[in-house]
């Protein structure tokens, strides 16, 4: 009795920044997750040891009903454009020079040619599942980086990942999640059956994107023609 054990995060402080030595985050500060203290039972050990458990099965998804094709995508900045100077310096260059990065990230479809179609947070709703439909969504990530796709209300199934969707999910993806990180340039293949009327939304679950038009409402059986209260 008495140990303590820290759940510590060796990956880097900036969100799928990549991992080396010198991007891991800080192991007495950022680093720390949570510590457990183990103590003495105040009237016995009264727990089941892990290796006899019996958990319940996991629940099998109806079949597909719908398919639906939904899309991550960057902005580029219109106004902000730089070039290299002589001395290779990177400088404000609006008249010749190369876009400067994306302005925001942005949820959306996907256009009949493979494009991205972004939309933001009061365009009409796209995704709109039926009461009680089971659907797959393929999240096609046109962006750079990896985003952790929250959809609400939902719990699903990861069915695959890749450039073409058809890679097993990883070995800790098994189960029901209500999060999946989304790779850049793979299409992320989700399974899920909506079986509560209303609206709800799905975004991304960093939160400078989240507050910054990566989020789309959707809504589950017919949408009431008023829209939603409030």
């Amino acid at each position: 009795m008495g140990t303590e054990i820290i759940l510590v995060n060796d990956g880097p402080d900036a969100p799928f920044g990549g991992i080396s030595l010198e991007d891991i985050s800080d192991w007495e500060s950022t680093g720390q997750v949570m510590k457990f203290v183990v103590k003495a039972a105040s009237n016995g050990d009264t727990t089941t040891p892990p290796d006899q458990l019996v958990l319940p099965p996991l629940p099998v998804l109806p079949a597909t009903d719908v398919t639906r094709q939904v899309s991550l995508n960057e902005e580029e900045s219109h106004s902000v454009r730089v070039s290299e100077d002589a001395s290779g310096n990177i400088v404000l260059d609006c008249a010749t020079g190369e876009v400067f990065g994306p302005t925001s990230a942005l949820l959306g479809t996907l256009n009949p040619d493979g494009t991205g179609n972004p939309l933001t947070w009061s365009d009409l709703i796209t995704e709109n599942p039926a009461l009680g439909a089971t659907e797959e969504w393929e999240i096609h990530n046109f962006t750079e980086d990896a985003h952790p796709i929250h959809v609400h209300l939902v719990k699903f199934q990861v069915l695959g990942r890749g450039v073409d969707g058809t890679q097993a999910p990883e070995a800790w993806e098994t189960g029901f999640k209500d999060t999946v990180i989304a790779y850049p340039g793979e299409i992320t293949r989700i399974k899920a059956n909506y079986d509560m009327a209303g609206y709800y939304v799905w975004h991304c679950h960093i939160v400078e994107h989240e507050d910054n038009e990566m989020m789309r409402p959707f809504h589950i059986g017919p949408i009431p023609p008023d829209g939603p209260a409030g």
